[in-house]
């Protein structure tokens, strides 16, 4: 390590942004362009994405300042030159692709292990990281997560120290501007997700009212937002032009049936001066705290209804508004970095410490 600034080598068995987006791709990205600012020399190194031609053995870029190698091969031979050439002195891996099997990962993990660098697992979801680094997980240096929600789950399990590094939006890239348009919105409209509980509201409880649907996951080749209507309820592609999605929005709704991690488009709603209405579930009590309207019966369509009406009154509609913005203001992405690298270095530190 030289200096105080550390290489760091991000090493998944995953594709990288913009080639494919989810959430968790998105704030994969933010972390090591954040990093990648505060002067550290990062690399990243996954595969190819899915639909690849069999005729590229790989693809390089650099995007937003962040140089990505992707392998269309043999990724653990790629993987081996790449630590032996750029010497990493920590390794920051994530939740692998869906194909990806817990042999893929754990001779990932042990090949960064044998290179001599310690390996630090960020967590975005429990349903299939933590079956895949099972057999890994006694080479992890640290663990890192999205909420306290998702470290007590992970501390129980395996009984480790886990660390909380939220994954705030960077908010240079939202427009702050209120009463937006008529919609109730909706993200990532799927089963566990509460699409049930929506498409009830839609088809019988408020026919009158416009709604908004956007489908998950980012396509990055979209330019602006495809839209088509069908009655009261209007869909739209997802695409990287999310301001204008908001700026549509009159109220966002997060109907979620299972155990949400965190939550972040709530706290762009809530930035965005948009009221949220969301399920006590997972980390969205933490995510919406007291910022938004937490609805604990959530399979409940009555209390859904309820919960939108209140909306209706100017007064309730300002206070909300106003206990987003105040709920909001308390993450920062610049001080989440500042976590991550505190545990970025406690792991190079914990293994210099071994070593000696």
């Amino acid at each position: 390590m030289s200096g105080s600034k550390l290489k760091i080598l991000v090493a998944q068995h995953r594709w990288w942004y913009p080639t494919y987006v989810s959430g968790a791709d998105l704030a994969n990205h933010e972390f090591a362009r954040c990093l990648r600012e505060r002067g550290f020399d990062l690399r990243v190194h996954g595969i190819c994405p899915p639909g690849t031609s069999s005729r590229l053995s790989g693809r390089s870029y650099v995007v937003d300042g962040v140089p990505v190698s992707l392998v269309n091969g043999n990724f653990l031979d790629s993987l081996d030159a790449t630590l032996l050439d750029f010497r990493p002195d920590v390794v920051l891996t994530s939740c692998p692709e869906p194909s990806a099997t817990a042999d893929d990962v754990q001779d990932m993990v042990e090949h960064i292990a044998r290179a001599g660098a310690p390996v630090v697992l960020y967590v975005h979801e429990l349903t299939a990281t933590l079956p895949m680094f099972e057999k890994a997980r006694q080479h992890l240096s640290a663990v890192v997560t999205n909420s306290h929600f998702m470290a007590g789950v992970i501390s129980e399990r395996w009984e480790c120290e886990c660390h909380v590094v939220y994954p705030v939006p960077d908010w240079r890239s939202f427009h702050t501007e209120e009463e937006g348009g008529p919609y109730i919105t909706f993200f990532n409209p799927a089963p566990h997700k509460g699409l049930e509980i929506a498409h009830t509201l839609v088809t019988r409880v408020f026919p009158d009212r416009p709604f908004l649907f956007v489908e998950g996951f980012l396509d990055p080749e979209a330019r602006g937002i495809a839209l088509y209507r069908s009655g009261n309820l209007v869909h739209a592609r997802s695409s990287p032009d999310v301001a204008t999605i908001y700026g549509m929005t009159r109220t966002v709704i997060v109907p979620s049936q299972w155990q949400e991690p965190f939550g972040r488009i709530v706290l762009e709603a809530m930035y965005c001066g948009i009221p949220v209405i969301a399920s006590r579930t997972g980390g969205l009590a933490e995510s919406v705290g007291k910022g938004g309207i937490l609805v604990d019966d959530f399979t409940d369509v009555t209390s859904w209804t309820q919960a939108i009406v209140t909306l209706d009154d100017t007064k309730q509609r300002r206070k909300w508004i106003d206990a987003g913005r105040a709920h909001v203001s308390r993450f920062r992405l610049d001080d989440e970095i500042s976590l991550l690298e505190r545990v970025l270095q406690m792991a190079c530190s914990r293994r210099r410490v071994s070593a000696n």
